[in-house]
């Protein structure tokens, strides 16, 4: 009776909540297959052969899921491995990881009508839960079809943490339904414990995004941007939010008059905004321009990511990095990413969705973080007037990606031993 009532919630939210989601350009050509529209055909594979299906929910995740990917090839190679993800983003990158043989779908919405077809379909016994996507439905009717469920770099945040305390009646019953937990930290650990899991079943395996690497595909336009910015210093600002922008513009501004050589690229974190940011952009008195179609990039001029999936790529032609999402309130982005290419990396204070990845890179001194614009400024003017400043921090980032790294490998050992695979 408890999951009747919580089909009948969450499909009177998913219309309520969609003329948003539209308004927002949040509708794609996929999502229908959410709500169980897609060819059974299309997804099913061969009669026998044994599923793997690992959900990474966003783009953080997708990206994280090519180091685990990857060792299940090598220790499963008979296994057929599908991923879902639910932005388009996230699969845009998926589709960029994944072979031929292996398949990217858009996620369930945790609707047990729908959730039993992707089932039926696929067949999974294996599945793979990234980052604490507790969806009551996906995890007991996983379940009971067969699969073993694991939650894989398991994090619970205090926000999370307090939600899912209110939902208790609901998220407690699931938890019996999952075989093993492999969580980023102790605390982490310790808070799925109290939530009800069996302490026999959760182990701390580390934070596999640490394990994220640089063999990637990289876009056309990449050439031609290392060509333009060969002799210049570039300012890459990811992931960035609204009113982010504006800021960044001002700092931007106001750098050029002592540093004649920086050029600014700014990679919003939603592409639907890109016609507002190129408007942003020319109010400051700069011009916008797509890296996917530059022919110069000279003083006064912005460049706006119109692509999908390419940050990473940026991110390594960078010699300074903000990474976005942080000196507004919505929870930060990975730092991790530049870091992989040795960046020198900023971020602001809002990091709560990322807060031990960002009490690491500041324990070690691996990164800055700075509380308003003004600040923001400072730091990058010194930086810009001290490359072998900027190489010291980027070389303690990617020391701190070494000193951190084997989680994924980690992680696949307790799969393996618990679910004797």
């Amino acid at each position: 009776m408890i999951y009747f009532f919580y089909d009948i919630l969450l499909a009177i939210a998913a219309l309520v909540y969609l003329p948003f989601y539209a308004v927002r350009g949040r509708v794609h050509g996929r999502i229908l297959s959410r709500i169980g529209f897609f060819s059974a055909g299309e997804w099913q594979a061969p009669e026998g052969q044994k599923t793997i299906w690992i959900h990474a929910v966003s783009v953080g995740e997708a990206r994280a899921t090519e180091s685990l990917v990857r060792l299940f090839r090598s220790r499963w190679p008979q296994a057929r491995i599908v991923v879902s993800t639910v932005t388009p983003t996230g699969y845009v990158i998926l589709k960029k990881i994944l072979r031929d043989n292996e398949l990217a779908v858009f996620a369930p919405l945790d609707l047990s009508w729908v959730v039993r077809k992707f089932l039926r379909v696929l067949r999974p016994s294996l599945l793979v839960i990234m980052e604490t996507e507790l969806w009551p439905n996906l995890i007991r009717l996983g379940s009971a079809a067969g699969a073993r469920v694991v939650i894989v770099n398991g994090r619970i945040s205090d926000r999370s943490f307090a939600g899912y305390k209110r939902l208790a009646w609901l998220i407690g019953p699931a938890l019996k339904h999952i075989s093993l937990f492999c969580m980023q930290s102790r605390e982490s650990a310790d808070r799925i414990i109290a939530m009800g899991a069996g302490a026999g079943r959760v182990h701390v395996t580390g934070n596999i995004k640490f394990d994220i690497g640089s063999d990637f595909s990289r876009p056309a336009f990449l050439r031609k941007l290392r060509t333009l910015t060969k002799d210049q210093v570039l300012l890459v600002a990811g992931s960035t939010h609204e009113n982010e922008e504006e800021m960044i513009l001002g700092i931007y501004k106001s750098l050029r008059k002592d540093f004649a050589g920086l050029r600014l690229v700014i990679a919003p974190r939603h592409l639907e905004r890109f016609d507002k940011i190129r408007r942003l952009v020319r109010v400051n008195g700069l011009e916008a321009v797509r890296p996917s179609r530059l022919e110069t990039f000279l003083s006064g001029q912005v460049a706006l990511l119109d692509t999908m999936g390419d940050l990473m790529a940026l991110y390594e032609l960078a010699d300074v990095v903000f990474v976005g999402g942080s000196l507004v309130a919505k929870g930060g982005h990975n730092p991790i990413e530049p870091a992989v290419f040795g960046k020198p990396v900023l971020f602001g204070s809002h990091m709560d969705n990322f807060r031990e990845i960002r009490d690491t890179f500041i324990r070690q001194g691996a990164a800055i973080e700075v509380e308003t614009a003004p600040s923001l400024e400072y730091e990058l003017r010194r930086l810009l007037a001290s490359p072998a400043e900027r190489k010291a921090l980027g070389e303690k980032a990617r020391e701190l990606l070494n000193q951190n790294r084997g989680a994924t490998e980690r992680t696949v050992l307790e799969i393996a031993r618990e679910m004797k695979l």
